[in-house]
This record gives structure tokens, C-alpha cells and sequence, in this order.
């Protein structure tokens, strides 16, 4: 909105991975693999389990708090654990108090053939799947200071 007129300016989005960037798994990898394979019964139930065992990280929450903040970026996250585990994630991101748009489940080769029709998207933080996504994949080091320095 300028001067009481309101703008149809689409604001740009950064997809962040929830996998080895927002979510980074534990030292003990021992008990993930325990609440990762063991068996629960309902599929939401595990994919629930799935999510909990991830630990956020602080850095790049801080960071994202800071750019949609200051750079008026619109952020999103994606996840390559499957449609079951969007419910959980979304809950765990809300119950956090991060500003994130949309949570979505898709893979790493399906997000790099929609890019090209996706022209709001500004960049993809991946660490393990980054070079995939041609010039808008990108990579953080482990505590970052900024998402727009990387862009």
C-alpha cells in the first residue's frame, strides 16, 4: 500500500528445506533412528514423530524473522518427508512463532521443474539438493546472518 492506494505487487518468496536447514537432526542419531522407523500405527501419527525428531534451527530462524521483517520477502518452507508430515510441520512451525507463509510436500526434482513456472519465488535454500535448482538455488552456512546477502 502506498499513499492509501493499494499495490497488486507481487512480494517475492524464499523457500527454505525443512531438512538439514531449518530442521537439522540431532547428535544422537541413534534415537532418531529409533522414533523415525518405529512402527505407530497411523501413518500421520509417525510422520508427527517424524517432524518432533528434527531440532529448528535457532540461526535461521532468527534470520528469517529478519527478513520477512525488514525486506517485506514473503518466506515459505518445503518438505521432502511426504504429504503426512505438512499437518505436524505446520503445527510445530505455528507453535514456534515463525513467520512462514505456506508449509508444502513435494521432492526435490518435482520443486526444480515447477521453478521455471513459479516467477514470485526469489531463491531455494537447499544444502543438500542446491545445484538442482539452477540460478535460484541456493546454500547457508550453518549459522547464517542473512537470507538477502545469499540472493
Amino acid at each position: 500500500m502506498e499513499r492509501g492506494d493499494i499495490s497488486n505487487e507481487v512480494v517475492p518468496r524464499l523457500v527454505v528445506a525443512y531438512e538439514g536447514m531449518l530442521g537439522i537432526l540431532p547428535e544422537k542419531p541413534e534415537r532418531v533412528h529409533e522414533l523415525v522407523t518405529r512402527k505407530f500405527g497411523r501413518r500421520q501419527r509417525m510422520a508427527k514423530r517424524t517432524v518432533d525428531a528434527y531440532e529448528i534451527n535457532d540461526a535461521l530462524a532468527r534470520v528469517i524473522w529478519d527478513t520477512t521483517w525488514r525486506f517485506k520477502y514473503s518466506v515459505d518452507v518445503v518438505t521432502y518427508l511426504g504429504d503426512d508430515a505438512v499437518g505436524p510441520l505446520e503445527a510445530r512451525l505455528d507453535a514456534e512463532g515463525l513467520p512462514i507463509g505456506r508449509v508444502w510436500a513435494t521432492t526435490p526434482e518435482r520443486l526444480a521443474r515447477r521453478l521455471p513456472y513459479m516467477p514470485d519465488v526469489a531463491a531455494v535454500f537447499d544444502n543438500e539438493h542446491h545445484l538442482i535448482y539452477g540460478s535460484k538455488g541456493r546454500t547457508l552456512p550453518a549459522h547464517p546472518t542473512t537470507l538477502i546477502g545469499a540472493l
